[in-house]
């Protein structure tokens, strides 16, 4: 099933309120993991300058804008996945040293990374998301190179996972969830030049997916947050450059609106929503391996 598209207010900056600025990541990097817990933002892994990837992981506190040190992730991972629950982060997959796709799940608990159960296969350029108690890994590519068709689940009160339909298959996605559905958006199946506009929900009931109105700009390397009631798609990267133009889906009206550009385009950014904001932190701002600490937030 299909629904209709209408997007608002595209004005060549958008329109609403504007970008602010934050304190930037101590160590620039793009292709990161992050998540919000206990009113910080967690940031995880990624590409370096130097071009190698990375087990740092850094927390920013919203209130103090301030950012500290945590522990190393247990390896060095880039284009992992990460959500969060109950004060938890959990980091699945991503790319290793040797640039294979990882099965890796971890957990950081009171300052320490607790390994979980290994995906039931490697993913790398996934996209994750929590639901229903259970944490969602969508798309990416799997430990042959793949793109993987097959999504998985990770009760998190049970500890295992669970195999799922996924969405149409493709790598660099963003996810967002709300109440007991999961959200894929966005994302490429090769190069840069193969971005869509695909829009999708899971209904757990069904075990189906479903298209919704697509995202009015094809993007890759791109992530999503949900925002009051409205799944905000920021970042991502095309031949052309990186992508400005910002879309806020409204999930009662199922229609896309435009909202303020952002200030540094980036791809391979973290996307996380605290306290009505919506942050966007480090990545890439040009194609290709370049990277970033900058941070900033709208309250769209």
């Amino acid at each position: 099933m299909l629904l209709g598209a209408v997007v608002l207010g595209l004005g060549a900056g958008g329109q609403g309120p504007a970008w602010q600025s934050h304190a930037p990541l101590p160590e620039p990097r793009t292709e990161v993991a992050a998540a919000v817990a206990g009113g910080e933002i967690i940031v995880a892994g990624g590409f370096t300058a130097d071009g190698g990837n990375s087990a740092r992981v850094d927390a920013y506190s919203i209130a103090a804008n301030r950012w500290r040190r945590l522990p190393d992730l247990p390896v060095a991972v880039d284009h992992a996945a990460a959500a969060s629950a109950n004060g938890r982060v959990y980091v699945v997959g991503g790319y290793g040293r040797d640039r294979s796709p990882l099965d890796t799940a971890f957990a950081l608990e009171e300052g320490v990374w607790r390994r979980l159960p290994p995906l039931p296969s490697a993913r790398a350029a996934a996209a994750a998301a929590i639901a229903g108690g259970k944490l969602h890994v969508l798309g990416g590519v799997d430990g042959r190179g793949s793109l993987a068709r097959i999504a998985f689940a990770f009760d998190l009160r049970t500890g295992s996972w669970n195999r799922l339909p996924g969405p149409s298959p493709r790598e660099h996605l963003a996810a967002a969830a709300a109440g007991t559905r999961v959200y894929a958006l966005g994302g490429r199946s090769a190069g840069i030049d193969t971005n869509t506009q695909r829009f999708e929900t899971y209904d757990p009931r069904t075990r189906r997916w479903t298209r919704l109105a697509p995202v009015p700009q094809a993007r890759g390397g791109t992530g999503a947050a949900l925002v009051s009631g409205r799944i905000i798609s920021i970042g991502g990267e095309r031949p052309q450059g990186t992508i400005r133009a910002v879309y806020s889906y409204e999930l009662r009206t199922k229609r896309w609106h435009r909202l303020a550009d952002l200030p540094s385009p980036r791809h391979g950014l973290g996307v996380v929503a605290h306290g009505g904001r919506v942050f966007a932190v480090a990545g890439g701002p040009r194609p290709g391996l370049t990277v970033s600490g900058a941070v900033e937030s709208l309250r769209p």
